[in-house]
């Protein structure tokens, strides 16, 4: 968890002396939509943490790895509970340069036409193993409503699932590993079986409204 480290002010005035020390902040209190891709949230492996006014869900474990090019992976969840998709994050190991293009799909059911509801691509240099998160989506899921996050690749990398046939989440349940698609994912497409592959994977989801973007040079610059 990086720290934002404040600094002392001091004002001198006619026999008095103030000292303004703003607080140290830490990455978790502030706005997830506002935290820049190199800032970690200190979370509990294989849980959901509340945050301040977010809910992290992380489904999957690195317990399984393999190793593809081209191709795209996803989970497909049951949503019980309306909430927003602020974030999503997959667990990757790769050192190039590659195009990840992350999605959001919808289906009324848990198997049949998924619809894309929103995409992203993004250029990334990898880093080795560590969540590569979506830029930000904020985009409303709906109760009864199923849904396919996805992420795929043009290149060569590592990705890693668990294994297993439902997951609970903070808003509903994972229901079934996407595991048959290729870069780019089409408009639209048919899921009908589950690899139960659970894809390592990280939401931040609000039950609100999205909140409004603020830049994280506007966030700095309070504490600097």
């Amino acid at each position: 968890m990086h720290v934002l480290r404040s600094r002392t002010f001091c004002c001198l005035v006619p026999l008095v002396i103030l000292f303004v020390c703003p607080p140290a902040v830490s990455a978790d209190s502030v706005p997830i939509n506002a935290v820049p891709h190199d800032i970690e949230l200190e979370v509990v492996e294989g849980n959901t943490e509340y945050l301040p006014g977010r809910t992290l869900d992380i489904v999957g474990d690195a317990s399984n790895a393999a190793t593809n090019s081209g191709v795209a992976k996803g989970n497909s969840y049951r949503v019980d509970v309306g909430v927003v998709l602020n974030l999503a994050e997959f667990w990757l190991n790769f050192s190039s340069t590659q195009t990840l293009t992350y999605y959001l799909f919808s289906c009324p059911t848990e198997f049949g036409v998924y619809t894309e509801v929103w995409r992203d691509s993004e250029t990334v240099t990898g880093g080795g193993a560590a969540w590569y998160p979506s830029t930000p989506i904020n985009i409303a899921l709906s109760a009864g409503t199923h849904y396919i996050i996805a992420v795929s690749w043009n290149g060569t990398m590592t990705y890693y699932f668990g294994v297993g046939d439902e997951q609970p989440v903070s808003f509903g349940a994972y229901v079934h590993g996407y595991a048959v698609g290729t870069d780019p994912l089409p408009s639209s497409f048919t899921s009908t079986s589950n690899d139960q592959a659970i894809y390592h994977q990280r939401l931040t989801t609000n039950e609100t409204t999205p909140a409004g973007r603020s830049t994280w040079g506007e966030i700095k610059a309070l504490y600097q």
